[in-house]
């Protein structure tokens, strides 16, 4: 476990910007638990333009707190958590915070900000509706160009399809989240097919948006 006055003074060094408030947090002997809360609090006073500025530099800081001091979601909920509803709410650029998170701490962002978002998972089903005019049959899905549980971005590929004898693709026409398929690769489609589920990074897109489409990969022979 970490000690609470090396954390802060790692964060002091880490981040001079933020040496007077840790100087401060030593005075009062706070848990690990408090100094991530504190500081969770203290960095969004901090942000400018929806961003944190010291956040990138504090990375290694946090992802030796997620592996010395998570055992009862101390950092993931008293630190990152926040982060999350002020992303949500729009305080923070959900996108920019993810990215300057550092990578040990990525993959416990997403699983709390896509699990505050689950009423935002859409499915997604091979129809013209929600694919536009080139989701026809005869179709196949040949294959997923991509492991699911990721972000992609706008106009990313994520999977192979082959309609009418034509090559296609499947493509996310925004930023978002692919949390899992439901169609096997090599699967014939079938109008309304359950193809894979996904979310915006946006939250509030409405259900109604597409956020796919079936192009084709070049022209008709």
């Amino acid at each position: 476990m970490s000690n609470a006055q090396e954390i802060l003074a790692h964060i002091s060094a880490a981040a001079p910007s933020l040496r007077s408030w840790s100087e401060q947090m030593q005075l009062e002997g706070p848990s690990i638990g408090e100094v991530c809360t504190q500081l969770a609090a203290e960095l969004v006073e901090h942000r400018r333009d929806r961003r944190i500025p010291e956040l990138s530099a504090l990375a290694s800081v946090i992802g030796t707190l997620l592996q010395e001091d998570d055992e009862q979601d101390t950092v993931s909920l008293g630190f990152l958590e926040p982060l999350v509803w002020r992303a949500l709410d729009g305080t923070l650029d959900a996108s920019q915070i993810r990215d300057d998170l550092g990578p040990d701490a990525v993959g416990v962002w997403d699983g709390l900000y896509l699990g505050s978002r689950q009423d935002d998972l859409r499915a997604v089903e091979y129809h013209e509706r929600e694919l536009g005019p080139a989701a026809k049959t005869p179709a196949q899905l040949v294959e997923w160009l991509l492991p699911p549980n990721r972000w992609v971005a706008a106009e990313t590929p994520v999977a192979r399809l082959s309609v009418k004898e034509r090559e296609a693709q499947l493509r996310v026409k925004a930023k978002c989240w692919i949390d899992r398929f439901a169609a096997p690769a090599g699967h014939s489609l079938q109008v309304g097919d359950l193809l894979f589920y996904v979310a915006p990074e946006s939250p509030g897109v409405p259900k109604t948006e597409p956020l796919c489409a079936v192009t084709f990969s070049g022209p008709a022979a």
